[in-house]
């Protein structure tokens, strides 16, 4: 009896142990925890009221917040993910398709391999195919424009998962009502002449070839196989402009011992253990590039998907071209070094920036050609093949028709809709297209004076002087150009007066790293305006220099032929 009590205990204690342990783990313990995986929303902790008490909207958001912050949460959620994958293959990742044998895939591409993705975008497979039509009309129009002005546009297909490994899919059933997109667009682009690579094939050819999966068993994209398409498109790039690009050189292949972009799916399921791999390895190698006296390092831009994170990771970019973009899904422009910087491509200047490259490569996968080209077709020809004024006024047609609550929000919705039906203007609506803005020729001014070096820092020069960015000084340099004005750049006495100053400033800041109090101001200043420490001090000390010498009262916004107040002096004396 003694023994069946004592029993009794234990099991009880290791109950409320169970019980009370999450609380605990809330409460007092506040253990760290690995996070999970995926988008998650902080809930925040209502607050109590006798009216959200009464209509029961505290216990539902109370509810809410206790779901989302219950003590050892993620483990427990984990625990639960491994039951339902050990137990019935299902997950609840709405990102996440399980296909057999432990393989992972892209629910998008497993709908485009089966026929029903077209119909997520288009409302019928007949609209679809007037939709397309019209979208690689548009393209071949931008890259006769690009062309006409020293740009070749090109389009580059990676390979879908779904299309290479079909084997391991989940069994469904194919629509036979629609039509596969990507082979409708390449047909279409072969038959115009438009250039155009395609990764899908030669992958297909190359999986049984090779002993590791092409695109891993629980990832949705390619890693190091990007390297082989990467030198592909180079090859081509090279050849559509008749130049040498620098060649890729591949080292030994090797297992990797970095298995991140491996299993971004696996890490959506957020499980206990890792699924098991049963095909092959992956693989990595050293790349590095080879160039000679031929060589050229031209300007790229990038508009696409998430694939070209594969060819960006694994390809030293800035040592095959001389300046590199990323428009990540048309909307996020990713540039500087390393792509490590960010500004919306709404904001950016389109006829400028697209001229302002040697190649533009529309890079996409099978499953996104369901959409359309992302209306990077239709704002292209929109913005370089339509006067300004033309484009505004039927905008602003649409927008009268409206009925919205602001005429910023008519106006946002107008362009919208342009967009998606660019043939509502006649001249868009036609077999060919004749017109083009007339504003390109400042563009291409632009692009000429960014190759010139010498040219630029001179620029450089005054936007010190003159309290104005690059961008400005370039547009001021051109409308002088139109308007028969000296050219900043050929102001020497300014130009060295600005080299003056700026060495100033660097003087100026060694001195101030040596005063403590200064120093303790400034580091104030870089946190209230999050700034680097380094740049609040920089913007002190061109500051007292600009004071010195009156240059803060020339800004080149307010009045771009103010003259600079030019010392009599040399200023060191």
């Amino acid at each position: 009896m003694r023994k069946k009590t004592t029993y009794d205990i234990i099991l009880f204690g290791i109950l409320m142990v169970l019980l009370f342990l999450p609380m605990l783990q809330e409460r007092l313990f506040h253990i760290p925890l690995k996070p999970l995986n995926g988008v998650t929303e902080k809930t925040e902790k209502p607050e109590f009221s006798l009216q959200s008490y009464r209509s029961g909207a505290f216990a539902k958001q109370e509810e809410a917040y206790l779901g989302a912050n219950f003590g050892f949460r993620e483990p427990i959620i984990r625990l639960y993910n491994q039951y339902l994958w050990d137990c019935y293959r299902k997950t609840y990742a709405h990102d996440v398709v399980a296909g057999k044998k432990g393989w992972l895939y892209n629910p998008e591409s497993v709908n485009d391999y089966y026929g029903t993705e077209m119909l997520r975008w288009q409302s019928s497979p007949e609209a679809a195919r007037r939709q397309y039509d019209l979208n690689v009309k548009y393209m071949n129009w931008a890259r006769t424009i690009l062309k006409e002005n020293g740009v070749e546009l090109l389009a580059f297909v990676a390979p879908e998962k779904s299309f290479l490994y079909p084997e391991y899919l989940p069994e469904r059933e194919h629509d036979t009502t629609t039509f596969n997109a990507c082979a409708y667009f390449l047909h279409k682009f072969n038959e115009s002449g438009f250039p155009c690579i395609d990764m899908n094939h030669w992958f297909q050819q190359m999986k049984d070839t090779v002993d590791y999966p092409l695109i891993p068993q629980t990832g949705a994209h390619w890693v190091f196989p990007a390297v082989y398409a990467a030198d592909s498109l180079f090859r081509f790039m090279g050849e559509l402009k008749g130049i040498a690009l620098p060649r890729l050189k591949i080292g030994t292949l090797h297992e990797s011992d970095n298995h991140g972009a491996d299993n971004d799916l696996e890490q959506l399921l957020n499980l206990s253990l890792p699924i098991r791999k049963r095909h092959g390895y992956s693989p990595t190698a050293e790349v590095t590039v080879e160039r000679d006296s031929t060589s050229v390092k031209p300007k790229v831009l990038f508009i696409g998907n998430s694939f070209m994170w594969g060819i960006t990771n694994q390809v030293p970019m800035q040592e095959v071209f001389d300046d590199v973009e990323f428009w990540y899904y048309y909307s996020t422009a990713y540039y500087g070094d390393g792509l490590s910087q960010t500004v919306p491509v709404a904001s950016l200047n389109l006829m400028e920036k697209l001229l302002d490259f040697d190649y533009i490569v529309w890079f996409t996968t099978g499953n996104q050609l369901n959409k359309g080209t992302m209306n990077f077709a239709q704002s292209t020809i929109l913005t370089l093949g339509i006067e300004d004024s033309i484009r505004r006024a039927y905008v602003r047609r649409i927008a009268d028709t409206l009925s919205l609550p602001s005429d910023t929000a008519r106006l946002y919705k107008a362009y919208s809709l342009l967009l998606n039906h660019p043939e509502w203007i006649p001249e868009l609506n036609a077999d060919s297209l004749t017109t083009r803005n007339s504003d390109i020729p400042y563009a291409k001014v632009i692009k000429d004076i960014k190759k010139d070096s010498v040219w630029m820092a001179a620029l450089k020069d005054q936007a010190f002087l003159r309290t104005a960015t690059m961008n400005r000084m370039l547009h001021a340099e051109v409308d002088r150009i139109k308007e028969g004005k000296p050219l900043y750049k050929d102001q020497p006495d300014e130009v060295l007066f600005s080299q003056q100053c700026q060495q100033e400033v660097a003087e100026l800041m060694e001195k101030m790293r040596g005063r403590e109090e200064t120093m303790k101001k400034v580091k104030e200043k870089a946190e209230k305006n999050n700034k680097t420490l380094e740049e609040a001090l920089e913007d002190d000390a061109r500051w007292l220099i600009r004071k010195k010498y009156g240059l803060d009262r020339c800004r080149l916004i307010d009045d771009p032929d103010a003259k600079i107040p030019l010392p009599k002096t040399n200023p060191n004396k």
